[in-house]
C-alpha cells in the first residue's frame, strides 16, 4: 500500500483546462481514500524542481507528469501502478505515437509536441464540431469512435468516415478550412487530443515532414469519401451496403477463429444506412436479407460478424449488369 498519496496540479491564471482539471480531481480524491490534492501556481514548479511546460500538469508521487485533463479511470490505472496492482494506462505521449501523424518521429519530438494538446473527454453522440463552427483546432482520437458526416439539401446525412484510436480529423483547418464544412460525432465514450490551428501551424513550419503526412492523410480520406460516394451511385443497396461492410472491417475488424471476422463498432441500422446512402428501412430490410443468407449475423455485443468476408465481393455478373445498366436502389440486381 501506498500510504497517503498526493497529487500535485500546476495551473496558471487565464488557462480554459485548469479548472476542469482541478474539479475532476478533487472528485476522484473524495472518491479515492488515500488520496490529496495540492494545487500550485505554474510560477512555483522551478522552485520544487519540477519542469512545467503547459497547464494543467499533475505530478504524482513517483515524477510521472500527465498534462491535460484525464478520465477518472486512466487516474485509476495509475495509481494501481504505483501500488504494483496493475499496469498504467498509455499516457499521451503514446497515443501520439500511434497517429497516423505521427508514426516515425523520433520519441524525443513526441514528448515536445505532447505539450501543445489538451484533453477532453466526450459522452456518445456529441457533437464534438458542426457544420459552420470555426476551424481552429486539429484533433487526435485517442478512445472511441468518431464519424464525420455532412447534411443533404433536404436534411439527409452522409457518412464521410468512421474514425477510431490513432486517427486525425479537423486537419482541413490548417489548409483551406476557416470554417468546419463537416460535422464530427462521437459514436460511443470518446477521449481525444486537441491542439490550436496556430500552434499545429507552427509546428509543421518547423518539420516539413509533419506537412507532407498531413496532406497525405487529407488525401486518404477524401479518397476514400469519394470512392463511397461514386459507390452510392452505381451499385444495388446490397452492393452499397457491402461496400460499407468490406470498408468497416479493415478499419475495425478483428480476426475471428475459422476465418470470420467481428466489426468491433456497434453501430445501429441508421447508422449503416447513412454509411451505404439508404433509408433505415432499406437497411434494415437488406441486413434481414442477408443474414438469412448466411452473410453475417450478430453476437451478444450486437456486433456484426462475417463468417466469410470473401462472400461480400459482388459477383462478376452483378459487376457487369451494373456497369451496363445502373440499378434501381429498391431492387437489387443480385441476391
Amino acid at each position: 500500500m501506498l500510504g497517503i498519496v498526493e497529487l500535485i496540479l500546476y495551473t496558471a491564471e487565464g488557462c480554459p483546462f485548469s479548472p476542469l482539471a482541478l474539479e475532476r480531481l478533487r472528485i476522484f480524491a473524495q472518491g479515492t481514500p488515500g488520496v490529496d490534492v495540492e494545487v500550485r501556481d505554474v510560477a512555483q514548479a522551478a522552485r520544487y524542481g519540477h519542469r512545467v511546460a503547459a497547464t494543467p500538469t499533475i505530478i504524482f508521487p513517483n515524477g510521472w507528469r500527465v498534462v491535460g485533463t484525464p478520465d477518472y479511470g486512466r487516474l485509476r490505472s495509475i495509481l494501481a501502478a504505483l501500488s504494483g496492482q496493475g499496469r498504467s494506462m498509455p499516457n499521451k505521449v503514446w497515443y501520439l505515437e500511434q497517429s497516423r501523424l505521427f508514426r516515425g518521429v523520433p520519441l524525443d519530438e513526441v514528448e515536445r509536441m505532447a505539450d501543445l494538446f489538451h484533453e477532453y473527454d466526450y459522452d456518445p453522440k456529441r457533437l464534438i464540431f458542426g457544420e459552420g463552427d470555426l476551424g481552429d483546432a486539429i484533433y487526435l482520437l485517442k478512445v472511441g469512435h468518431v464519424r464525420l458526416y455532412r447534411l443533404t439539401e433536404d436534411g439527409k446525412e452522409i457518412s464521410l468516415a468512421l474514425l477510431g484510436p490513432g486517427d486525425v480529423f479537423g486537419e482541413l483547418a490548417l489548409f483551406e478550412e476557416t470554417r468546419r464544412s463537416t460535422f464530427a460525432e462521437t459514436l460511443d465514450r470518446a477521449h481525444v487530443c486537441a491542439a490550436s490551428i496556430e500552434d499545429f501551424t507552427q509546428l509543421m513550419a518547423h518539420r516539413p515532414q509533419l506537412t507532407m503526412m498531413v496532406a497525405r492523410e487529407i488525401a486518404r480520406r477524401r479518397t476514400e469519401a469519394e470512392t463511397r460516394i461514386a459507390g452510392m451511385t452505381y451499385a444495388s443497396v446490397r452492393g452499397r451496403l457491402a461496400a460499407a461492410l468490406q470498408h468497416l472491417l479493415g478499419e475495425h475488424g478483428e480476426d475471428l477463429p475459422g476465418g470470420g471476422k467481428r466489426i468491433t463498432l456497434r453501430l445501429s441500422h441508421q447508422e449503416l444506412a447513412n454509411l451505404a446512402g439508404t433509408s433505415r428501412e432499406t437497411c434494415t430490410v437488406e441486413l434481414g436479407r442477408m443474414q438469412r443468407a448466411g452473410l453475417l449475423e450478430f453476437d451478444r455485443e450486437h456486433c456484426i460478424v462475417v463468417p466469410c468476408p470473401e462472400r461480400l465481393h459482388p459477383g462478376t455478373l452483378e459487376r457487369m449488369l451494373h456497369a451496363i445498366v445502373g440499378s434501381n436502389p429498391h431492387q437489387p440486381l443480385a441476391r
